[in-house]
């Protein structure tokens, strides 16, 4: 396990096995983490309303590993963008990492369905059109009310 960042919880991964800690780095260094990555693993306790390292991680083609709470498990879909454990059940987070490490062929297919949500939601076009459309169903509205 690869882990980019820091926190108040790196004191604890210090001396694990099969741990390296990378701290923080750079948003290319953490591309190319992602391209050599199996998943993305997004271990949230906390209500997270739309993280961008998910978003990145989708844009990659990479399948995203998820606390299945609040948006987190909006966003991925069991099975088809990537996998979900129970928040905070550190065994069944390590159940869900080594069936990803098991069976690769299906985190790719999840992948390249996680970069298709991307390219279908999330790209900055996508996302001008959908603005464009609450600006315009708002100017209909008023428009209707004068």
């Amino acid at each position: 396990v690869r882990v980019v960042g820091t926190g108040p919880e790196d004191a604890l991964l210090r001396g694990l096995a099969g741990v390296q800690r990378l701290g923080a780095l750079g948003s290319s260094a953490v591309y190319e983490e992602m391209a050599r990555a199996v998943a993305l693993v997004l271990p949230s306790i906390c209500y997270e309303n739309f993280p961008r390292t998910l978003v990145e991680a989708f844009a990659s083609g990479l399948p995203v590993i998820a606390s299945r709470i609040g948006a987190l498990a909006e966003l991925v879909d069991d099975g088809v963008t990537g996998l979900l454990f129970e928040p905070g059940n550190a065994a069944d987070l390590a159940r869900t990492m080594q069936w990803a490490l098991a069976h690769p062929e299906p985190m790719a297919h999840m992948g390249r369905h996680a970069k298709a949500r991307y390219d279908a939601a999330f790209t900055a076009d996508r996302n001008h059109d959908q603005l464009m459309a609450i600006y315009q169903a708002a100017i209909s509205e008023v428009a209707g009310v004068v």
